[in-house]
């Protein structure tokens, strides 16, 4: 093989979500911990293209966010089908970064610090998944609850934890 082989052909961004939506980026697991799908992910309509939220702010914040996030670097996914098909994606993005009311993370956060084995709250967390399909939660929405669920729990617990029956 030549070195002309291993070079990584960046094509320009076309806006398709692909990467965004198939991985967090390093500022929105900080900005959204738990989220599946970052809610700076924003769909032009007039352009028919997504773009970064956090990418879009103005002044230095903004370019802190377009320097760490590579803006204008290209795409480095330019295989993926979804560039030769850019549209609105619904059922990808349909969860919310952080579906649970407050009250609720309160009380998974205190959770996390009591006695109580992961594996328990593990099943409990895989028993919701039916009981929240009949409320009408799709499948994306109920593995963004039960994640933030876990997330939240996980965030909490001692590490002493960790080594006791899960």
């Amino acid at each position: 093989m030549d070195k002309e082989d291993y070079i990584l052909h960046v094509k320009p961004c076309v806006g398709c979500g692909y990467c965004c939506m198939k991985t967090l980026c390093g500022a929105a697991r900080r900005l959204y911990p738990g989220a599946r799908r970052c809610p700076q992910l924003t769909w032009i309509e007039q352009e028919n293209r997504y773009k970064c939220g956090l990418m879009m702010i103005a002044g230095p914040v903004g370019q802190g966010y377009r320097k760490e996030l590579y803006a204008g670097a290209g795409c480095s996914s330019s295989l993926n089908s979804w560039r030769q098909d850019v549209q609105k994606r619904d059922e990808e993005i349909q969860a919310k970064s952080n579906p649970l009311d407050p009250i609720f993370q309160i009380f998974i956060r205190e959770l996390g610090r009591g006695f109580i084995t992961g594996d328990a709250v593990s099943l409990s967390v895989i028993a919701m998944e039916k009981p929240l399909g009949e409320h009408g939660y799709s499948k994306v929405e109920i593995k963004t609850i039960q994640g933030t669920i876990l997330h939240f729990f996980r965030q909490q617990r001692s590490s002493f934890m960790d080594g006791f029956m899960g």
